[in-house]
């Protein structure tokens, strides 16, 4: 079960609740259909609050694609996989191609 840790600035953190909104409401079957296509059996993202103050985004894939989900998300052509890795470039503050994705972790315990 690969899982990355990601921080969001907190001035952020309302968009990436409205942006969750559509990824789970009016964009859930496009969000599905990404989710397969890429070999994820199960996708989810979990907004944590810090003792600071912060707050990151745990995210947590499985399934056969899990190991090579974000580099097939950058790589691909869908319009929905480019909004959607797009706002997550956006929301954390991150520019593509400059290697600031960290790499999913694998379950160690």
């Amino acid at each position: 079960m690969p899982a990355m840790v990601i921080p969001i600035p907190s001035d952020k953190v309302d968009a990436w609740e409205k942006w969750a909104s559509q990824v789970s409401g009016p964009r859930r079957t496009e969000f599905d259909d990404m989710n397969a296509r890429l070999g994820l059996l199960e996708h989810r993202a979990y907004l944590q609050p810090t003792p600071d103050g912060g707050f990151l985004t745990l995210v947590v894939v499985e399934g056969p694609g899990a190991q090579g989900f974000l580099p097939a998300l950058g790589e691909s052509e869908n319009d929905f996989d480019k909004w959607f890795i797009g706002n997550v470039m956006d929301l954390h503050g991150m520019v593509p191609g400059d290697g600031a994705l960290p790499p999913m972790a694998e379950r160690r315990i």
